[in-house]
């Protein structure tokens, strides 16, 4: 009777995880380049009662459940156009990188959010002010030939960034925005405000990186997607889909709450019988 509590208590553990998950889902629906996660769960150790023999099965009781993992559904999200140019969507396979300042140097990190503008010092930066980087990893700064002004910048499929001047002239050099790509994306780690890091792959080594060897390129190259300027990657979350998990899960989590007092009723049942 005991372990029927705890049989219980674990699924109601691991379907308020899952509740979390879906809860975040939601939250994010409107959240520019976000992947959906998905909490799958897996039936724990099992008590074995008696063992097989050549005449019988072996009878087993199962212990309960546990959270398996969760896991980012990257699948591609709808393009919404912006109108401004340095709005930009990956259309297919592939992450911006961005350089963070941290204590031990410049670090980068990967994105599907494409909302960028360009830096007093003519760096190409998105909103928490993280510079875009090139195939090589290298920020790109933009270098405005002197005595013109700036009509506009663009940003080519092939991701190469073109300053168009009041005369009608354009840049002569053109940087080219590099995108990353990884075999297992969901081995990246999520850090917030719509950043994966890689777990320091370059340190570690590909062995050791759950996300496999990174893929380094120029858009529309090595599998890599376009670049849709104008445009942005809005949330992949089906609200019909989440909506439909999240009665599930609340009918998971009041069944295994039935159990537990059930349970609960039982058991002081059984005590009271000496009374």
């Amino acid at each position: 009777m005991i372990q029927s509590i705890y049989t219980s208590l674990a699924g109601m553990l691991s379907h308020r995880t899952r509740m979390d998950v879906l809860a975040n889902n939601i939250a994010n629906i409107n959240t520019p380049g976000y992947k959906a996660a998905q909490a799958s769960f897996q039936d724990t150790l099992y008590q074995t009662i008696r063992t097989g023999t050549a005449q019988s099965n072996p009878s087993q009781v199962g212990t309960g459940v546990t959270l398996a993992a969760v896991l980012n559904n990257f699948n591609q999200g709808s393009l919404v156009p912006t109108g401004r140019s340095l709005d930009l969507a990956i259309n297919g396979n592939g992450f911006f990188g961005v350089l963070k300042e941290t204590d031990a140097g410049e670090e980068l990190y990967y994105t599907r959010e494409g909302s960028f503008y360009m830096d007093k010092d003519g760096y190409l930066v998105n909103s928490n002010g993280l510079r875009l980087v090139n195939d090589s990893g290298s920020a790109i700064q933009l270098q405005p030939e002197s005595g013109k002004s700036i009509s506009s910048i663009s940003v080519t499929q092939l991701g190469e960034v073109v300053i168009t001047y009041g005369d009608g002239t354009t840049s002569s050099d053109k940087p080219r925005i590099g995108l990353f790509d990884f075999p297992n994306p969901n081995g990246l780690t999520k850090i917030g405000n719509n950043l994966y890091s890689d777990n320091n792959a370059a340190q570690a080594g590909a062995a050791d990186n759950p996300a496999g060897t990174r893929i380094d390129g120029k858009p529309g190259e090595n599998g890599l997607g376009t670049i849709e300027s104008g445009c942005l990657e809005m949330s992949n979350v089906d609200l019909a889909t989440e909506l439909g998990n999240l009665i599930v899960t609340q009918r998971g989590y009041e069944a295994n709450a039935k159990v537990f007092t059930t349970s609960d009723e039982v058991l002081r049942e059984t005590i009271e019988l000496k009374r």
